[in-house]
Order: C-alpha cells, then sequence, then structure tokens
C-alpha cells in the first residue's frame, strides 16, 4: 500500500488541493464506469454539479485573490538628529 500513498501525494502536490483530487477520481471512475456500461444518468447528474461546485469555487478564489491588496508597508519615520 505504500505505491497507493506515494501516488496520493503526487497527484495532491500536482492538484494543490484535495477537492480537485477528489473531483479527478470520481472523472476516472465514470469513465470506467461508461467503458463498462455501468454509467447512470444520476452519477453524471451528481458529477456535473461537483464540477460546477469546484469550478464556482475555483473562480471564487480567483476573484477574491484580484480584489485583495497587499497591506502598504508602513512609512519609516525619519531620525532626528541621529536619535531614533
Amino acid at each position: 500500500m505504500e505505491w497507493l500513498r506515494v501516488f496520493a501525494q503526487k497527484v495532491l502536490s500536482i492538484t494543490q488541493g484535495k477537492t480537485t483530487a477528489f473531483f479527478i477520481a470520481f472523472f476516472v471512475a465514470g469513465h470506467v464506469m461508461a467503458l463498462l456500461g455501468k454509467l447512470t444518468p444520476t452519477y453524471v447528474g451528481f458529477m456535473g454539479t461537483l464540477g460546477g461546485l469546484v469550478l464556482g469555487h475555483s473562480i471564487k478564489e480567483d476573484v477574491v485573490a484580484a480584489r485583495t491588496v497587499p497591506p502598504a508597508t508602513p512609512p519609516v519615520p525619519p531620525m532626528l538628529g541621529g536619535q531614533i
């Protein structure tokens, strides 16, 4: 089972998040189910909803990052007569 832990860590490092990795796992499972002829409309609807939520969350993070201004550094007061 060590290979599974290493594989999971690689996927998480590539996707940089558990939600995206979770969605990828369901995406792969859906394709396997489609190949085996067991894909149901319920699964397709569930994955569409989950994909929409992941996309919405990603867009929200991008919008918040674009609107957030980093805090300005306070000005350094001038030294008066060599004293601090």
